[in-house]
């Protein structure tokens, strides 16, 4: 066989390669925006349920809920008070979204996920450790709760790149609505409401000297925490960062981040990830700072934020795994954020400064070493 002949076979066989490599990279590509999008739509607020479901169990068992509910009971109606009834609605939530995410959310297939959300659930319809009384919800009256928390919109589609897919959305009910239809005697639940699971629950919440059902509680709490770090752990980012407690936040500004969430994935690819962050988009000075910041972070090449969306995109080159350099992105920002005062953060070592870099003595070596770039002021 001739070269020339060598030479066309070659290189056809290395297109072909090269073709199907880059199919396979852009089908990786569609399916992981695909499932970035269903874990914005499901995901998320399973984890912001799940947390708030936490500290109202928290305050629950510490006694701060009783201590407030109790002689509230009077309120509107006379009977329940607000407090008792939002309380409801948080559990409400959880089990509408928990619901939503066994049925259509990217981990219906993950053993943990489905375990543990079985295992909650059975722990509020467990009788035989826990007795029949309050805080015990059946598996038809959790399903009903999670119905009368959740909407149902519709079907919406999808799109990444060329590819789309309908997926089910659903909505939250505002505790306020929910609180309105507890009180409805003509409501179409009214029958729930009035049922003796729920009034006996909401009624230990008002006037109670003693939780009731506290050994329940604390299991599902258990049981929670365990769910909500599985599922951090997944989606590569925590969405409690913000409750740190300690001194004011060092890094962007105490007072800029008093109330910044943290950030959430929008989109990402190999090499590059956008964030979400509403604060962006009215606080310019904090949108600086973390811009700036990130820049100085080792392999980042470019920042790009966009106040109008309350979006920050980062391209980055490094040789570790993706998934492992993102995470460690979202990490770092919530430790920019929340470092207290004359704490060193942690943050993704520095980029190393470009150019002839000054010398200065190295105690270890006898010798001299570049001096390290002055880490971006945050304050």
């Amino acid at each position: 066989m001739d070269p020339v002949t060598i030479l066309s076979i070659f290189s056809a066989v290395v297109a072909a390669v090269w073709t199907a490599w880059t199919w396979r990279e852009q089908q990786q590509a569609v399916r992981q925006v695909q499932r970035d999008q269903a874990a914005a739509l499901y995901v998320n607020p399973l984890l912001l349920a799940g947390h708030q479901l936490e500290r109202r169990l928290g305050g629950l068992l510490d006694g701060r809920e009783l201590a407030l509910n109790k002689g509230a009971h009077t309120d509107q109606d006379g009977s329940v008070s607000a407090a008792a009834i939002e309380t409801l609605w948080t559990f409400a939530q959880f089990f509408g979204w928990a619901a939503v995410n066994m049925r259509h959310g990217p981990y219906t297939r993950d053993p943990k996920v489905v375990e543990l959300i079985v295992a909650i659930s059975r722990t509020f319809d467990d009788r035989e450790r826990f007795g029949d009384g309050a805080f015990r919800f059946s598996t038809a009256e959790q399903e009903s709760l999670a119905q009368s928390a959740l909407r149902r919109l519709g079907q919406t589609t999808l799109h990444a790149g060329e590819s789309s897919s309908a997926v089910t959305e659903f909505a939250a009910v505002a505790a306020v609505d929910f609180e309105r239809d507890f009180r409805d005697a003509q409501s179409t639940k009214a029958g729930l409401y009035g049922s003796r699971a729920l009034r006996n629950t909401v009624e230990v919440i008002d006037r109670a000297e003693q939780l009731e059902g506290r050994e329940r509680l604390t299991a599902v709490q258990q049981l929670l925490r365990l769910l909500l770090d599985h599922l951090e752990r997944l989606e590569g980012f925590s969405v409690s960062l913000h409750e740190v407690r300690g001194a004011p936040p060092k890094g962007i500004g105490a007072a800029a981040t008093a109330n910044v969430a943290p950030p959430r994935i929008l989109h990402r690819i190999r090499g590059r990830i956008r964030l979400g962050m509403p604060e962006l988009r009215t606080n310019k000075d904090f949108a600086h700072r973390l811009g700036a910041l990130i820049r100085t972070w080792e392999d980042v090449e470019d920042v790009s934020i966009n106040v109008t969306a309350g979006s920050i995109a980062i391209r980055y080159r490094t040789t570790a795994r993706d998934d492992e350099f993102q995470a460690k992105i979202l990490a770092s920002i919530g430790n920019a954020i929340h470092t207290t005062e004359g704490a060193a953060p942690t943050f993704v070592p520095r980029r190393r400064p470009q150019g002839v870099a000054s010398k200065q003595p190295d105690a270890r070596e006898g010798g001299t070493r570049p001096a390290r770039r002055q880490q971006v002021p945050l304050q």
